[in-house]
């Protein structure tokens, strides 16, 4: 832009500022104006927010009630757990000891079985039987059985 054509590109105003001649103006008085009522606008904003983070906050904590308490419940059931399965041991235990040659001898004596003096065999694939079978004769054979 060169200086001739300079002064078409400044406004008005600005050019008659520039130029030194100023047209009467009558002077504007500031004066005070009643302040904005821009909070009654954000109260129901800052409510529902304040609402919103409470119900987390309380959702929050009953979630973590919860799981404190599925905690507990989950230590007792595994405590629960572990004694019934010592538990199943020891009656597995009983059992073996009970189901040997040694414990059932005396045991089947005392409630009066007696061996057989002429075993008898059966065939599984055809179903025969070897040997003669014969009853055996109570307290015929075996009266004690020693460990």
């Amino acid at each position: 832009m060169t200086a001739l054509t300079a002064h078409l590109a400044i406004p008005h105003r600005a050019a008659a500022r520039l130029r030194g001649t100023s047209r009467a103006q009558p002077r504007r008085t500031l004066r005070l104006v009643a302040p904005v009522t821009s909070r009654a606008r954000r109260t129901p904003f800052v409510v529902v927010l304040l609402s919103i983070i409470g119900a987390g906050l309380v959702g929050l904590i009953l979630i973590s009630t919860a799981m404190q308490a599925q905690t507990f419940e989950l230590d007792r059931l595994t405590t629960e757990a572990r004694e019934l399965e010592v538990q199943q041991q020891v009656l597995q235990r009983e059992v073996s000891e009970l189901e040997s040659p040694r414990n059932l001898g005396p045991r089947a004596i005392a409630h009066g079985m007696v061996p057989s003096q002429t075993p008898v065999y059966l065939q599984l694939s055809d179903g025969t039987v070897k040997g003669s079978p014969k009853p055996a004769e109570a307290r015929s054979n075996i009266r004690q059985v020693i460990r």
